[in-house]
């Protein structure tokens, strides 16, 4: 289509439309020419044939693919659903209004950061409280996004009165703009419509897979809310979680905890929270903490707290909790493990990091650590000592992702001795727990790299991967033996059961890839074509199974397999995998004998999650706790 298909020509020189002027002379200084009003015969105008420029229009237009309303599209974008409805009609060429995306924003914002001084639920007291229980035999609708009614068209917007434009030149200025708008939306249309898009085909696949993804097997009865497990840990995943994944029961927790995000720790069947709270009439914040026994069919409540703090209890650091024999350490709170009487530590700001031999070791976030005993019912300051800068959240990205998140204690007795948390950059650190020594650990490879170090059960491990050498050391410090590591990226995903692997361990994998200390590992292996498999530690035996097609459309030629967490049963037929791939931040059980693959929307709705017992993983959601079991249990 040219310029010379939307010029209108008129007859009668006195009557020209402005577009013709426009051809043979300059856009300057152009008169005004007068309006003819409506061009006769227009409403009567007979039906005319499609010319040859809509049939190519026609060409590029996507067929059956329904444009959303513009006005929903650009006021809120919902997650993409399986089918699109189509609009009921043309989209407007006018540009949304600028405020409506800030105002979302901004509501948005003001949903999510609400602050104490807001709060209208009323606060727990002192005394021991029940909790809010209740338990769950389906899974719970899904979120909805709200689409607000479209913005009214402004006065400026609207279009001219004083002349209407020529049928013709109308229908194909509307022509036009379908076109273009099946050009932004239309998805994967970008080249030649001949041959179909690869986002097309992918969305195809993703929804197929998709399908193909259950909460639990197809043969399973309704399962009964309540956990009745063995309420066992025997660092594996148990065999039942095969069948699926089902949601037990739903503990509330009061409002003001849920808001900070509180902490968990357990210990046996006991599960321990600690989060924000305040205490009517007082100045400042408080911690509320909580135990339960998880051990039976529902969470049984055995006490409540609440105590002033002068950290912030807001404040996340790793490790959360430190434990000693009757006391649990959490900022600068004692907590007796068997009444839940909370008494305040003189440490103030600092962050308990350790605990042996009766030394509780704090680090300031900034740059001393210090040790304290109890001494008749008082706290003591044995030694302070200045360290190399520290990070301020502790050990969340601390070592190598072998050890249990937090660990930093090494040996025991007159040889023990506590990581610091250093900052990027720094070079590693160790304190004697009961003097206080610091001493630098030594590098392999090049002096201005920073190496990662992984805390054993009796030593460190420091490796420079760039250099692919390794360190082995004792508790001490003193370097036991040094060893090449080659594929250090390519090693598989080791089953994370919450056991604390030795330095000969850690070193024994990183050259053979052999993990005596836990259950077994997960990788992915072939080329184009990926499969999983898994090795047993206890007999070297291997289980091979290909990749579900639920999970195969994340797969890439080189079968690169990178979890936040995996976990495997003792005999390999079902295994547990925290964001399988990059690209999906799903968790996911894994069948390895028949391929079949489970989830459920309330399992990926936490973002702190915590393993109990080998049938029981517990979540934390805005509202609570969730504790999911095997769908067959």
């Amino acid at each position: 289509m040219n310029d010379d298909d939307l010029r209108h020509t008129s007859d009668d020189a006195a009557c020209a439309h402005p577009s013709d002027a426009w051809v043979d002379m300059p856009q300057v200084d152009i008169p005004a020419l007068p309006d003819c009003g409506d061009l006769p015969g227009v409403e009567d105008l007979p039906e005319l044939a499609p010319l040859p420029e809509f049939e190519a229009l026609e060409e590029l237009a996507m067929p059956e693919v329904a444009m959303p309303d513009l006005d929903q599209f650009l006021a809120v974008t919902p997650p993409a659903p399986a089918d699109v409805p189509g609009p009921d009609a043309l989209p407007s060429t006018e540009a949304a209004p600028a405020h409506t995306n800030t105002a979302s924003r901004n509501t948005t914002t003001a949903s999510a950061k609400t602050t104490p001084t807001a709060k209208q639920a009323p606060r727990p007291t002192a005394t021991i409280t029940s909790p809010h229980k209740r338990t769950t035999g389906a899974q719970a609708p899904q979120p909805t996004v709200a689409v607000g009614p479209t913005p009214a068209t402004t006065a400026g917007a609207s279009a001219p009165t004083q002349k209407k434009p020529h049928l013709l030149l109308t229908s194909i200025i509307w022509i036009v703009l379908i076109s273009v708008g099946f050009s932004i939306f239309a998805p994967g249309h970008r080249t030649s419509s001949s041959k179909p898009s690869s986002q097309q085909t992918s969305s195809s696949a993703s929804a197929q897979a998709n399908s193909e993804v259950r909460e639990h097997a197809e043969d399973l009865p309704p399962r009964a809310p309540g956990y009745r497990g063995s309420a066992m840990k025997t660092q594996s995943i148990s065999p039942q979680w095969a069948s699926g994944v089902a949601t037990a029961w739903t503990l509330e927790l009061p409002p003001e905890m849920t808001q900070f995000g509180p902490q968990m720790f357990a210990e046996g069947q006991v599960l321990y929270i600690a989060g924000y709270d305040t205490i009517e009439g007082q100045n400042g914040s408080a911690v509320r903490a909580l135990a339960y026994d998880l051990s039976g069919e529902e969470p049984t409540l055995l006490w409540s707290t609440i105590g002033p703090t002068e950290n912030s209890a807001i404040k996340t650091y790793t490790p959360a909790f430190v434990s000693g024999e009757n006391q649990l350490f959490f900022h600068d709170l004692v907590i007796d493990k068997a009444t839940g009487a909370q008494t305040q530590a003189p440490w103030g700001r600092e962050f308990p990091i350790a605990q042996a031999d009766g030394i509780v070791v704090t680090c300031s976030t900034t740059s001393t650590c210090s040790g304290w005993m109890q001494v008749s019912g008082e706290w003591m300051n044995r030694w302070t000592t200045p360290t190399s800068p520290q990070v301020g959240y502790g050990f969340a990205n601390q070592g190598l992702g072998y050890t249990p998140k937090g660990a930093v204690l090494v040996g025991n007795g007159t040889r023990a001795s506590v990581l610091v948390p250093t900052n990027t950059g720094q070079p590693p650190q160790i304190l004697d727990i009961h003097t206080g020594l610091g001493m630098v650990l030594p590098a392999p490879g090049a002096a201005d790299k920073t190496p990662s170090v992984e805390v054993t059960s009796d030593g460190f491990i420091i490796l420079d991967s760039s250099n692919k050498q390794g360190m082995a050391l004792d508790s001490t410090g003193t370097v036991q033996s040094s060893f090449a590591v080659n594929g250090y990226s390519l090693l598989p995903a080791v089953s994370r059961d919450g056991t604390y692997p030795s330095a000969t361990d850690v070193k024994t994998f990183l050259k053979d890839t052999r993990a005596n200390w836990a259950t077994g590992t997960v990788d992915l292996v072939g080329h184009g074509t990926c499969s999983i498999e898994v090795t047993l530690s206890s007999d070297g035996s291997t289980h091979k199974t290909p990749v579900p097609s639920a999970l195969s459309q994340y797969m890439t030629s080189t079968c690169i397999f990178s979890p936040k967490e995996v976990r495997v049963s003792a005999d390999a037929s079902v295994l547990y995998a925290d964001t399988f791939t990059y690209q999906d931040k799903s968790r996911y059980f894994i069948d390895t004998v028949n391929g079949h693959t489970y989830t459920s929307n309330e399992l990926n709705m936490p973002k702190q999650t915590m393993w109990v017992f080998d049938d029981m993983i517990i979540g934390m959601t805005e509202s609570g706790i969730k504790a999911f079991v095997p769908a067959s249990s």
